[in-house]
């Protein structure tokens, strides 16, 4: 008996072809898609695909005036939340928010063991009412 060859059909050739002979640079994702733990800014990101074209040709009608210049779309800080974001990740992104980040976390818990003014209340004035002096 002869081997049966299987018959090629057309959802086999339109297949990917195999990683090896691939370019060592096709494989590059034009966005990164993950959990946000795995990206610098620990965020996802708010904006869809858009593309170049999209982005210098397909600019959203009508003018600000509250903006410094029409084609700066977050001149100073208008529209951003950057302190509610930094805030929200772990790590800081900016160096200055570094300063106050911890100012609700105690660095260690206060040991009132030795403190003189407990020792003083505690025997100089009673609890019934009545000073000692």
């Amino acid at each position: 008996k002869t081997p049966q060859v299987p018959q090629a059909s057309a959802s086999s050739l339109r297949r990917q072809p195999p990683v090896s002979a691939l370019s060592a640079f096709s494989l590059i994702p034009t966005r990164r898609e993950g959990p946000p733990e795995l990206s610098y800014f620990h965020r996802e990101a708010k904006t869809g695909d858009v593309s170049t074209y999209e982005a210098i040709f397909k600019r959203p009608e009508g003018y600000d005036k509250n903006l410094h210049r029409c084609d700066r779309e977050h001149a100073k800080s208008r529209g951003l939340n950057i302190n509610e974001e930094e805030m929200a990740r772990p790590v800081a992104v900016l160096s200055s928010s570094e300063y106050g980040r911890r100012i609700n976390k105690p660095i260690e818990q206060p040991i009132r063991d030795h403190a003189r003014i407990n020792h003083v209340q505690a025997e100089f004035y009673r609890k019934n009412g009545i000073s000692g002096h």
